[in-house]
């Protein structure tokens, strides 16, 4: 009887899982794909890509103001 408990706990665990693994997504990749569409982003003219404000700003001769976070970064 044990044995047939924990092997209907172990089966029960599995298909619990499967819906999260059958997720081909990163969750930290969609948290920041969802910010990103955000209004205030995509409308506020903002520059999202490093490389590319660091060659405005070395053509235009300018300073970059820049904000870092992990919150969900993949």
């Amino acid at each position: 009887m044990k044995v047939t408990s924990l092997m209907a706990t172990m089966v029960t665990g599995l298909v619990l899982a499967l819906p999260t693994a059958a997720q081909d997504v990163d969750p930290l990749q969609a948290k920041f794909d969802k910010k990103m569409s955000e209004s205030w982003v995509e409308h506020g003219g903002w520059i999202t890509d490093l490389e590319e404000a660091k060659a405005i700003a070395a053509k235009e001769n300018k300073v970059i103001f820049a904000y870092f976070t992990r919150s969900y970064a993949p």
